[in-house]
């Protein structure tokens, strides 16, 4: 996929826990989080790799992805 214009797509980054017994829980205590895997022409603000936070409300799912526009980036995780 190659976005277009202000548009960047990522992948979301699952946390999952598991307990004593096996059990696989998915983490509710931090944010779902995503790392950039192609950025539009426009964009500036973000680097491919980089570990973002969004709104995901705004997201458009494609297949294990998700196309959305950089103004619905909250904010990158720093290193």
């Amino acid at each position: 996929m190659r976005p277009l214009q202000d548009k960047i797509i990522v992948e979301r980054i699952v946390t999952e826990k598991q307990t004593a017994s096996g059990i696989i829980l998915k983490s509710s205590d931090e944010p779902d989080r995503a790392k950039v895997v192609a950025i539009g022409p426009d964009v500036t603000e973000v680097e491919v790799g980089d570990v973002v936070l969004l709104n995901w409300n705004a997201a458009i799912k494609s297949g294990d992805n998700y196309a959305i526009r950089i103004d619905q980036v909250v904010f990158i995780y720093g290193e």
